[in-house]
């Protein structure tokens, strides 16, 4: 036996054996309350709090899915209000649509070119776990509130930065919108198949802002595991440039392009990108209207040959595979192209549907907005609003069985919540309120 067993006395044993057990019990407690807490979550981002300073698109669409999911999200603006909202505000009633991208948030004005506006920043952000913004390249590091100053204060923060050419690069100085970021990565040329038109849906903005939520989550995992915070860059031309399948796929296929031109009869960027497209992936009139549709295969091409009503297709050696309809793509077109023009687009989309022939109405707006599957998921609903009655505005596109998010509210006015927020994490009261909103800082 050794000494510290020999000086234990029955005594001793009674009060660790009460003290382990008054652990175990209080352990045990903590998990129960621990998972009471967490069986009674709504969102499955609930308890996280986000800072949001961006404008426009990218950032708030970023916001807006972590507030979809229960995460806390104050809106900043300058006291003028943001570039979106000033948009929205050229005529009565616009404003509607703000709800697009900033349901169920609280917003706040403030100034952060106004010394005081910065000091109210710097004492906010403690109180956050996230910080997003994609304001001009360098205009929050001028302000003294860039991620490394930000970080001292906060080290756990998590600081999402937006920007068209990101943080790094010969071209991170330079003013980037959603126009720039498609056009530099190759998107728009492939896109439309033409240079001289923009784009009309902004994939530059709004797909880095789902890039940029998904590394927030990465983010918070992260601290979870490390306990701590990091900066995160979001460059728009990479995010799209990730999308850039023709591109992306030219460089890696390099070693091999002279055989994938004689293969194809053309480069490989071509096939899709051409004015008459490739006939197996394509749009074609109908008598109202187009449909998409895609016929790759070997078993698809049949069916389409059948459906036109010339079966000996399906063996002609112009058409027998995938290469030698390339190879004649022009015949391949002009024999579905004829089938097309006589009959309706519902018609064609009834009849490829049913033989599993992958296909699609083309849409315009009305057609979306009445879209019979979008209303099934729940993509066509609308937010309250206290001066609209409800405002129209997209469901929650993921779903997810435990924790689906909701919407909460239609988008917040201007500075809707300085008080709430204000008073609630820096304790300032109405008058201070109005002095610092006198004085140009909020």
């Amino acid at each position: 036996m050794d000494s510290h067993h020999l000086c234990r006395t029955p005594k001793h044993d009674d009060a660790l054996a009460f003290s382990t057990m008054l652990w175990y019990q209080v352990y045990i407690l903590g998990k129960a309350v621990a998972m009471k807490s967490r069986n009674s979550m709504e969102g499955a981002l609930e308890g996280i709090k986000v800072l949001d300073l961006s404008q426009f698109l990218s950032g708030p669409r970023c916001s807006e899915m972590l507030c979809d999911y229960g995460a806390e999200v104050v809106k900043v603006e300058p006291p003028f209000g943001e570039t979106l909202r000033l948009w929205m505000n050229l005529v009565p009633g616009q404003d509607r649509g703000m709800t697009c991208f900033h349901r169920s948030k609280k917003a706040i004005t403030l100034n952060i070119k106004h010394p005081k506006g910065v000091e109210i920043l710097k004492k906010l952000v403690p109180h956050f776990d996230v910080l997003i913004e994609n304001l001009a390249p360098g205009t929050l590091d001028k302000a003294g509130v860039g991620y490394d100053n930000l970080a001292k204060i906060h080290p756990t923060l998590i600081y999402c930065s937006i920007s068209g050419f990101g943080r790094e690069g010969p071209l991170s100085h330079r003013l980037a919108f959603d126009l720039i970021a498609q056009a530099t990565s190759g998107v728009m040329r492939h896109a439309l198949g033409r240079a001289d038109r923009a784009p009309g849906v902004f994939f530059g903005d709004l797909v880095s802002g789902v890039y940029a939520a998904f590394a927030i989550l990465a983010a918070l995992r992260y601290r979870e595991a490390t306990g701590r915070g990091q900066l995160i860059d979001v460059p728009m031309q990479d995010v799209m440039y990730f999308h850039d399948f023709l591109s992306m796929q030219a460089r890696a296929i390099e070693p091999v392009k002279d055989k994938t031109r004689e293969a194809l009869g053309g480069p490989f960027t071509g096939l899709f990108t051409t004015e008459e497209g490739m006939p197996f992936w394509k749009s074609y009139r109908a008598k109202d209207g187009y449909i998409a549709v895609v016929f790759l295969t070997d078993r698809q091409w049949g069916i389409m040959a059948e459906l036109i009503g010339k079966p000996e297709l399906k063996t002609d050696p112009r058409f027998a595979n995938l290469f030698s309809r390339i190879a004649n793509r022009h015949e391949v077109q002009e024999v579905v192209r004829e089938w097309m023009e006589t009959k309706t687009v519902k018609e064609l989309d009834k009849i490829l549907a049913e033989h599993r022939i992958p296909c699609g109405i083309v849409a315009d707006t009305d057609m979306v907005n009445e879209d019979p599957s979008l209303k099934a998921h729940g993509m066509l609903t609308s937010a309250p609003d206290k001066g609209y009655g409800k405002v129209a505005c997209p469901g929650i596109p993921v779903k997810m069985s435990a924790s689906p998010g909701k919407i909460t509210s239609a988008a917040p006015r201007l500075g809707e919540h300085n008080l709430d927020i204000y008073s609630q994490y820096l304790h300032l009261d109405a008058d201070e309120l109005e002095r610092l909103k006198k004085d140009g800082a909020i």
